[in-house]
């Protein structure tokens, strides 16, 4: 049994749920997968790229729940885990920023002036072949958009928005809180239980809902997570 199958199998015993067995490219929308099967992680061909860990979606699904008494329409809005990676940090080495064109591929800037990205496929419902690739430097390309604030007295810090949606940390309980895309109030959607740093996503053509990706830390360690959401 390797390192990273006992590590996430101890992450998922503190959550009380079962451990079970080109850069500026647009990915479609995750609904919009194939059926052919896939591995977690492509092979590692680029021996200085940091460890990649697929995590299992069942693993993390618990951490994210929708608003009790979101409505919007008859929509309730729904969030669902389609695909989780941890990526390795070191003392000397760790992600400062992260940002994409969409909700993948996504850009990781380390503290040692690297960059690598994070591409995946979509199969079978979730995302498999997890890859690392180093790319340039070359900054965020998106412009955060202006989302409805939250009540004066408020503690959420806002974090950034894209595509409508807008983030907010929660520092005291290390959580993070999604607002709904085209609201003109301010509407939680969802709640996400870890510490986030960026925030990316693209919304479906035809339906309301879309991917969103969260970047940041969970039991602190680097996890990217992408989700299905409806809104």
């Amino acid at each position: 049994m390797g390192k990273a199958t006992v590590l996430w199998m101890s992450m998922a015993v503190l959550l009380g749920v079962p451990a079970l067995a080109t850069h500026a490219q647009l990915v479609p929308a995750a609904r919009y997968g194939g059926n052919r099967a896939q591995s977690g992680v492509a092979a590692l061909d680029k021996p200085k790229a940091p460890l990649l860990t697929r995590i299992p979606d069942t693993i993390l699904s618990r951490l994210f729940r929708v608003e009790p008494g979101y409505k919007r329409g008859t929509s309730t809005g729904r969030v669902k885990v389609v695909g989780a990676f941890e990526i390795a940090e070191t003392q000397k080495r760790h992600v400062v920023a992260a940002w994409s064109p969409g909700y993948l591929p996504v850009t990781l800037s380390f503290s040692d002036g690297q960059c690598y990205s994070l591409e995946a496929d979509y199969m079978n419902g979730t995302l498999s072949n997890g890859r690392l690739t180093k790319v340039g430097c070359n900054g965020p390309h998106t412009e955060e958009q202006t989302t409805p604030l939250p009540s004066p007295d408020s503690p959420l810090r806002f974090l950034g928005s894209t595509w409508g949606y807008g983030a907010w940390a929660d520092d005291r309980a290390s959580t993070t809180l999604v607002t709904a895309p085209y609201a003109k109030t301010f509407k939680p959607l969802f709640t996400a239980q870890m510490s986030t740093i960026a925030i990316m996503a693209m919304n479906g053509p035809d339906y309301p809902g879309g991917n969103v990706t969260l970047v940041g830390r969970v039991q602190d360690r680097l996890t990217v997570a992408t989700l299905e959401v409806g809104f």
